[in-house]
């Protein structure tokens, strides 16, 4: 009785464990990014002080920082999560396995979501009309 209680709470431990480090690893990015893009503006304020045209790499710093990237380490991390979490409903008891399948078809369907976006991204074409011009 005590080491189902166990199990249960390390099963809840390691996905409060993965979401936390996930979002800690989205926040430190978006913090870089910030730094990159405070940094490059500052690039250009002190270069519009001097009287110089900024460099053409510094806008185009800005640019990339400033478009959206396709979201494949979600693809692969929701991905991972449904595959155990199927293999977690296909091992539970008969009348156990309910709140597993709910949460195998919650990942699931949100893998799937991820490849969609990062199959169809609206913007990805855009780079390569740019190159072009």
């Amino acid at each position: 009785m005590l080491s189902e209680s166990i199990e249960d709470w390390m099963v809840a431990l390691f996905i409060f464990g993965a979401i936390t480090v996930g979002m800690l690893g989205a926040g430190w990015a978006q913090w870089l990014e910030h730094k990159q893009r405070s940094q490059a503006m500052e690039v250009i304020k002190a270069a519009l002080d001097a009287g110089k045209e900024p460099p053409a790499i510094v806008y185009e710093q800005i640019n990339k920082a400033g478009k959206s990237k396709p979201p494949w380490s979600e693809v692969v991390v929701f991905s991972a999560l449904s595959f155990g979490f199927w293999i977690a409903y296909s091992q539970a008891p008969a009348g156990e396995n309910t709140s597993y399948l709910v949460i195998a078809a919650t990942m699931t369907v949100t893998a799937l979501g991820c490849l969609a976006l990062a199959i169809m991204r609206p913007d990805r074409g855009g780079e390569d009309d740019d190159g072009d011009a």
